[in-house]
């Protein structure tokens, strides 16, 4: 790639990335990891080259992975040698399966995986005659170098500067990943440096999660041991369940030690769906507005890392139907928001859209249902709490009445005094699945009063799945 072509494709990269906040690379990164677990393509190459014609021309790119904070993989190409979506696409896998550092990264390290990507300018030789020569053309910081010796060479990007405490330091640690003794600046290898245009995930506009630290918890270990409460506990109440993986779910929302054990029983039964996104639909409670929401944000937070808003397919979704964008309702929703971490934890491979929904016509959210069931690679979670604030007594009465419309995928009987806070989409996706031969199953139901002992003033929490 001559200077002038790497010229254009920094433009057209910088330009996208004012616009996309380094949504696209890191994008097509993770992607192309995540084939490697669903076996299926995600992307097409085709679409991206035709609507970003810069991933057409060749590129050198470097893949990093963390884990936790901690280097989990990182490989890449010093020469452009390939169109830059093929160079990332390769690199992602190799950084992924083949860094003879690390073990083959496996599907649940998705959880929690950051993704860096690197595109690098034309490596250029140093002509030095001394140490002091060298160190004042280096630029710390801004410099990523290559170090060669006869048969041996190494490179450290840009970022290690960060992490190294020194000129002197740096060049120890190069010199000893090329296998060369630390002082080999001595021998006066070859020195060549390039730059680099940095996008990260970690600067990706993120969904905000304000009731992490009273729903759920903020720390990821904390969060892993509900999921392993839940697990222990669902060892000796398993439901059993037949047929094809489901393609619907009704869960509940309240706090984990409430209903957290309720919603766990309706993920851990996906947790190897082949779907490529989450479709999440709740209701909202502190934010009035007509219609449905989509959230806008690149990603999703949650206590063991990122989910990826499927921006394409919600594109899609714009084109047939007038989704509204009422972010200030997504960012205080609880209804969608303690869904999240379940999906991290149970299918870290999947993207994630958010719909949520204020007053809305009849057959508003049926129709949007009706559409996203008809593509099998998306997997629908409704979010519901059943009664509130009545006594043990009264709120069954009123539950069983939900209990058994979804039972019977009647969404008239629903009408007959079930107190579901996201009846709305209960009664939608009941009707859908009624029209789709779908059937359904209850996993779970329980109150507030389970937890508490409190029977005069209970919440009621159902789970139920859908599917063929």
């Amino acid at each position: 790639m001559n200077p002038y072509s790497f010229l254009l494709l920094l433009l057209l990269t910088i330009s996208l990335s004012a616009q996309s906040k380094n949504a696209l690379l890191t994008e097509i990164a993770r992607d192309s990891i995540i084939e490697s677990f669903q076996k299926k393509t995600l992307l097409k190459r085709q679409s991206l080259t035709g609507q970003y014609p810069f991933l057409d021309q060749e590129g050198a790119s470097f893949i990093t992975l963390e884990k936790d904070k901690r280097l989990r993989g990182c490989i890449g190409s010093l020469q452009a040698h390939r169109p830059l979506i093929d160079d990332l696409r390769a690199n992602a896998k190799s950084a992924a399966f083949e860094d003879t550092r690390f073990l083959k990264l496996k599907k649940e390290e998705l959880s929690g995986l950051e993704i860096e990507v690197s595109i690098l300018s034309n490596p250029e030789p140093v002509v030095y005659d001394s140490l002091a020569s060298l160190k004042r053309q280096i630029k710390e910081g801004e410099d990523g170098i290559i170090l060669v010796k006869d048969s041996k060479r190494a490179t450290f990007l840009p970022q290690v500067w960060e992490k190294t405490d020194s000129f002197d330091d740096f060049f120890t640690s190069l010199c000893s990943k090329a296998g060369l003794r630390q002082a080999c600046l001595q021998e006066h290898p070859d020195i060549f440096r390039y730059t680099v245009q940095k996008y990260s995930e970690k600067d990706l506009s993120k969904r905000p999660a304000p009731n992490a630290g009273t729903f759920y918890p903020k720390q990821c270990s904390d969060t892993q041991a509900w999921f392993s409460r839940f697990h222990e506990r669902s060892r000796h109440s398993r439901p059993q369940t037949a047929g094809a993986l489901p393609r619907a779910l009704i869960v509940p929302h309240a706090g984990y030690r409430y209903s957290g054990y309720t919603a766990d029983l309706a993920y851990r039964l996906v947790q190897n769906s082949t779907a490529k996104r989450v479709i999440l639909i709740g209701p909202s409670h502190h934010t009035p507005f007509e219609g449905v929401s989509a959230a806008s944000y690149e990603a999703f937070q949650t206590p063991c890392g990122i989910l990826r808003n499927d921006e394409s397919y919600l594109q899609k979704i714009k084109k047939v139907f007038p989704l509204k964008s009422v972010q200030n309702a997504h960012a205080k929703e609880h209804s969608t928001e303690v869904q999240l971490p379940f999906i991290n934890h149970y299918l870290p491979q999947t993207k994630v859209i958010e719909l949520i929904y204020g007053k809305t016509h009849e057959d508003e959210l049926e129709k949007m249902i009706a559409y996203l069931l008809q593509d099998r690679d998306n997997l629908l979670v409704v979010s519901s709490d059943l009664s509130h604030y009545h006594s043990q007594d009264n709120a069954h009465k009123r539950d069983y009445i939900c209990l058994d419309s979804i039972e019977r995928l009647s969404a008239n009987r629903i009408k007959n005094g079930c107190e579901a806070c996201g009846y709305e989409g209960i009664r939608a996706l009941l009707n859908v699945t009624k029209k789709m031969n779908f059937k359904s199953q209850l996993l779970d139901y329980r109150t507030s009063a389970d937890t508490t002992g409190d029977t005069q003033h209970v919440v009621g929490y159902t789970s139920a799945i859908f599917g063929k």
